[in-house]
Formats: structure tokens, C-alpha cells, sequence
């Protein structure tokens, strides 16, 4: 008994440390580089006129990507409770590691008499693929402007085609997911692990899938969260042209979008250090100097972490709920699905 729990002891503390490791060393390596007062006169150059109207592009932004969720759920609750919960979902992955907001929010919106916990997971699977999936078409469509004639451009067309087949799949999973369930259970029949592990997850995202049975209404998310990207390039374009005369629109483009698939490493709560990491390096495949770079991750950085935090602790109040106490519900809830895989 001493050994396991010791065992288990050295196991958790190792799932701290090393998000936490990765911060600290993408940070170091990013910090070793600057010119602290070449970074305060940047930052001093950042007037309140833009910083106000970046502030107003990313809440609108986050207008929009909560408008995508809402409809992934196919509009099973109010717009209201899908822009505060995924405000706390932030919330939570701006407090605590291991990206606990994405069950965080299940664990709000589960309702017997509504939507259950299992469709919201899967609607945020779905949230997730489809920021990876635009992510990788903004930094594939921007690399020609990066390479010059170096770049092959049937790079792009793979690309394409491998989305339009992928969305394919996906779309003839969903319509014939009742027999997709049943070849699932058969097969598991022979197979724990199949049982156990792989059809739940089946289920989940095939649930979250269903929207692709309302062509309208998955446009209409899809097109929600491109705007809401956009607005993000948008935010990144006011702030730093504040600090850089005429900086062309597609670096935003290129640097946001490389600095999402950084945010999918493991990671200090928030991102903190990756998130500053890819961004730097990015802007470095542009020719822009550290300190520049540096400076535009930490203020959008500042700004979106403190105003999803906002929104979120006012989601957590309507709702009489504490951050703390939403935090042990959901690790119970983790421990659980756990278990049962």
C-alpha cells in the first residue's frame, strides 16, 4: 500500500512538473534574448486608444466563438449560459492545469432534463477540431508568403483535399452512426480495451457530430468561428501596429495561428511561457526582433487571459458557484471517467 500511494504520489507530482517544465524552459529560452528596456519602450508605446479597441475586437471575437459552441450544441441551451460557461471553462484553464475547463464545462451544463455532459464534451471536441483544422489552413496558406519559390505549392492542395475528404468522413460517420455504434459494440464484445476505451470516445464525438446532419447550422458555426478568428488577427493587428509602422495583415495571420497549435503543448495554466515561446519564434521566421515580438504576446496574452477570467467569474456567480468548489467537482468527475475507462 506504501509503494502505490508513494507511486501514485511520484505520478501526479510528475503531471505538475512537467507542463510546468515546458513553461519555464520555452520561456527561459525567450527571455534570455531580451532587452528589457527595448521591451518597457515598446510597451510604453502601446497607447489607451488602441488598447481599448483591441479590447472591444477580442470581446467580440469571443462573441462569435461562443455563438459556434451554442449552435454545436444545436441550440440546447440559451446563448447566455453557452458565453458565461465557456467564460468559466476559460477560467479554469487560466487557474489550474491539465486544461480542466473543457470539463468544466460539462460539469455546468449537465442537466437531466436538458443537455447532458457527454453531448457538451462532445461539442467541445468538435470546438477543438475545427480550431485545429483553421489553424493549419491559416499557417499552410501563409507559408508561400514565408517561403517565396522555395515553397511547394501542392503542400496547400494536399491540404485541401485531405480537409474536404476528412470533413467527408466525418459527415458519412455521422449519418450512419446508429451502425457505427452497433459494429463498435460487437467488436468490443472481443476487446476491453475496445469496450472500455475506444467506443465511449466513438460515441462522444459522434455525438458532437451531429450538427453535420444540418448543413445550414454547421456552416453556421464554422463561419462564426472563422469571424472569430479573424477579429483575433484583428485584436493583434491594432496592438501591434502600435509598436510596428505598417505591419503587413498576414503576419497576424501566420503568428496567431502557429501560436494555437503551441498552445495544444502541455503547459503552465494558461499557456503561460508557450504561448510567448511560438510567438517569438514565429515573428523570428519574419525578421521582427525579439522585444517587438515579446511585447505583442504579453499584452494579448494580459488581455485575453484577464477578460475570459472576468467573463467567467461573473458565469461562476450568476450560478452561485465558488472556483474552488467547481475545480473539486471536476476532478471528481475526471477521476470518474477515468475509472470507467
Amino acid at each position: 500500500m506504501t509503494v502505490r500511494t508513494t507511486t501514485n504520489a511520484f505520478g501526479k507530482g510528475l503531471r505538475w512538473l512537467i507542463p510546468l517544465a515546458i513553461s519555464g524552459i520555452a520561456l527561459w529560452l525567450v527571455l534570455r534574448n531580451i532587452d528589457f528596456s527595448q521591451f518597457l519602450h515598446h510597451l510604453s508605446r502601446i497607447g489607451w486608444g488602441s488598447f481599448l479597441l483591441a479590447s472591444l475586437v477580442y470581446l467580440v471575437s469571443f462573441l462569435f466563438r461562443a455563438f459556434c459552441w451554442y449552435l454545436l450544441m444545436q441550440r440546447k441551451v440559451s446563448y447566455k449560459d453557452a458565453f458565461l460557461t465557456m467564460g468559466a471553462g476559460y477560467l479554469l484553464n487560466n487557474i489550474f492545469p491539465f486544461r480542466l475547463g473543457e470539463i468544466g464545462r460539462a460539469v455546468l451544463l449537465d442537466d437531466p432534463q436538458g443537455v447532458s455532459g457527454l453531448e457538451v464534451l462532445s461539442s467541445v471536441l468538435v470546438e477543438r477540431i475545427f480550431d485545429v483544422f483553421l489553424a493549419a489552413v491559416f499557417v499552410l496558406s501563409m507559408l508561400p508568403r514565408i517561403l517565396g519559390a522555395a515553397y511547394d505549392q501542392s503542400l496547400i492542395v494536399m491540404a485541401l483535399i485531405l480537409a474536404i475528404t476528412g470533413f467527408a468522413v466525418l459527415f458519412l460517420a455521422t449519418r450512419y452512426q446508429g451502425k457505427i455504434n452497433v459494429w463498435i459494440a460487437r467488436w468490443g464484445e472481443r476487446s476491453d480495451f475496445i469496450k472500455n476505451w475506444v467506443a465511449p470516445k466513438v460515441v462522444k464525438l459522434l455525438n458532437g457530430l451531429s450538427i453535420l446532419n444540418n448543413p445550414a447550422s454547421f456552416m453556421l458555426a464554422l463561419g462564426s468561428l472563422v469571424v472569430s478568428w479573424f477579429l483575433a488577427f484583428g485584436q493583434n493587428y491594432i496592438i501591434f501596429r502600435s509598436i510596428f509602422p505598417q505591419p503587413p495583415f498576414w503576419w497576424m495571420i501566420f503568428v496567431l495561428s502557429a501560436a494555437a497549435f503551441g498552445a495544444a503543448l502541455p503547459s503552465a495554466p494558461a499557456g503561460w511561457g508557450v504561448f510567448e515561446g511560438v510567438k517569438v519564434a514565429a515573428f523570428a521566421l519574419l525578421g521582427v526582433e525579439a522585444e517587438l515580438a515579446f511585447t505583442l504576446a504579453i499584452v494579448v496574452h494580459l488581455m485575453t487571459f484577464v477578460y475570459a477570467s472576468i467573463i467567467g467569474l461573473i458565469g461562476l456567480r450568476l450560478r452561485g458557484e465558488a472556483v474552488i468548489a467547481l475545480y473539486h467537482r471536476v476532478v471528481h468527475h475526471a477521476s470518474e471517467v477515468k475509472s470507467n475507462e
